[in-house]
C-alpha cells in the first residue's frame, strides 16, 4: 500500500511548525545572555523603579525612554523572576502580538484568500524574523511593544476604522517615537475623511495622558513632554549605527559646517518624502489594501534610511512590513530577504560583543548600498499602485 501523499496544507503547517521551533530554541538560547544595554540601561531602570514605591522613581530622572515602557517595567518589578528574563518575555510577548496581528491583517485584507495553512505559516514567519528573534530575546529591546500599536493601527486603516487607529497608533507614538515613520499614512488616510481629521489631535492628546502617573509621581512636566526631543540629541552623528544613506559616506570626516548641512539635507529629504506619501494616501481614496501596505513599506523604508542620527533598530517596522508586503505580492519575494537581510547585517556592529557574532560585524556601508536598489523597486512599485488606483478611478 502507497503511504498517503502530505497535501500543500500540511507542507505550510510543518515548514510553519519548523520556523516556530527554529526561533522558539533561538529564543530560548539567547535568553541568559547580558548586553551592555541590560547591563548600562535596562537593569538599572528595573532597580529604580523597583526601590521606589508607586511612580516616585520618575521624581529622580533615570531613562531616556518615554513613561509608558518604564510603566510596563514597573509592573515587571512585581513578577517573581530576574530583571533579565522578565524585561525579555515582555518583548516576546509582543512578538507574539506582532506576529497575530499580521495573522490578521493578511486574513481579512490581502487581496486573495490564504488557507489556514498559509496564514499559520505566515504567522510563523514574522515570529521568526531573524532581527525579531535577535531584538527581544537576545538584545531585550521593546521594539516589539510599539511595532504592535502600529500593526494594529495598520489593521484599523486597512479595514476604514479611523478612530480605533489613532488609538493604537498614540499607544505606540507613547512607547517610542519611532512609530512616527507610519505617521505620513495614517495622517493622509484620516485627512481624506472629513469626520476623521480631529482624530489627529488625539495622539498628542493621548500622549499627554500617558504622562500622568510619571507626572503625579514627582517627574518634571518639561521633562516628560520633550523627553523625544532629549532623545534625539543624545547621538549627534550622521548615522549612529545605522545603514542609512549616510552610511554611504563611510568614515569621512566632514567639517561642522558640512555636516550641519547634511543634516538638514537629510531632514528636509525625508520631510518632502513623507508629504508625498500623506498626500498619496489623502489623493487616491479608492487606493487598495496592497497599495496601501505598498505606501506603508516605502515610508518606513525610506524615512529612516534618509534621516541622520539613525540606529540599526529604527529599521525594525521595514523589516515587519517587507514580510508582510510579501503576501500581498508574492512576485517580490526577494523584497523582505534584501530588507531584513540589511538589518541583520547592522545588527552585527552592536551584537559583536557577543561572542556568537564577534567575528561577523561588516561596514555598514554595504547594506546602505544594498538598499539603494531595493527602495527604487519599492518606489516603481508604489508608481504602479497608485497609477492602478488612478485608473480605477477615471
Amino acid at each position: 500500500m502507497q503511504p498517503a501523499q502530505k497535501s500543500p496544507e500540511d507542507r505550510f503547517y510543518w515548514l510553519g511548525g519548523f520556523l516556530l521551533a527554529l526561533s522558539l530554541a533561538a529564543r530560548a538560547v539567547s535568553l541568559p545572555i547580558i548586553t551592555s544595554d541590560y547591563t548600562y540601561f535596562l537593569s538599572k531602570w528595573f532597580d529604580m523603579l523597583q526601590n521606589h514605591p508607586g511612580f516616585t522613581a520618575f521624581a529622580i530622572p533615570f531613562s531616556d525612554y518615554a513613561p509608558m515602557y518604564l510603566y510596563f517595567i514597573k509592573l515587571l518589578t512585581f513578577v517573581p523572576m530576574p530583571s533579565l528574563y522578565s524585561i525579555k518575555l515582555l518583548s516576546m510577548l509582543f512578538d507574539v502580538a506582532v506576529a497575530m496581528t499580521t495573522y490578521f491583517i493578511i486574513k481579512k485584507t490581502a487581496p486573495r484568500a490564504y488557507t489556514e495553512g498559509q496564514l499559520f505559516f505566515a504567522f510563523a514567519l514574522v515570529f521568526s524574523i531573524p532581527t525579531f528573534v535577535l531584538n527581544s530575546s537576545l538584545w531585550g529591546q521593546s521594539d516589539a511593544v510599539y511595532a504592535a500599536g502600529v500593526l494594529v493601527c495598520l489593521y484599523f486603516v486597512l479595514t476604514d476604522r479611523p478612530l480605533p487607529a489613532i488609538v493604537a497608533f498614540s499607544f505606540a507614538f507613547s512607547i517610542k517615537l519611532q512609530a512616527i515613520f507610519f505617521l505620513p499614512v495614517l495622517v493622509g488616510y484620516c485627512l481624506r475623511k472629513e469626520k476623521s481629521a480631529g482624530y489627529l489631535l488625539f495622539i498628542p492628546l493621548l500622549y499627554f495622558v500617558s504622562i500622568i502617573p510619571a507626572r503625579l509621581g514627582g517627574g518634571s512636566l518639561g521633562s516628560l513632554l520633550l523627553v523625544y526631543a532629549h532623545e534625539t540629541a543624545e547621538y549627534p552623528s550622521l548615522s549612529v549605527s545605522a545603514q542609512s544613506i549616510f552610511a554611504l559616506l563611510g568614515n569621512y570626516q566632514f567639517t561642522p559646517f558640512a555636516e550641519h548641512y547634511l543634516f538638514l539635507a537629510g531632514l528636509v529629504a525625508a520631510g518632502l518624502c513623507a508629504l508625498g506619501v500623506a498626500a498619496l494616501v489623502y489623493h487616491f481614496e479608492n487606493l487598495s489594501a496592497r497599495g496601501m501596505v505598498m505606501l506603508s513599506l516605502v515610508c518606513v523604508v525610506l524615512l529612516p534610511y534618509l534621516l541622520p542620527r539613525m540606529h540599526e533598530r529604527y529599521f525594525y517596522l521595514a523589516d515587519l512590513f517587507s514580510v508582510l508586503y510579501v503576501f500581498y505580492n508574492p512576485r517580490r519575494w526577494y523584497v523582505p530577504l534584501l530588507i531584513v537581510g540589511t538589518s541583520l547585517v547592522s545588527y552585527m556592529a552592536f551584537l559583536s560583543q557577543v561572542s556568537w557574532f564577534s567575528h561577523l560585524r561588516v561596514s555598514l556601508f554595504y547594506p546602505s548600498l544594498v538598499l539603494l536598489p531595493t527602495i527604487a523597486i519599492l518606489l516603481f512599485e508604489s508608481y504602479r499602485a497608485v497609477a492602478a488606483s488612478d485608473t480605477a478611478v477615471s
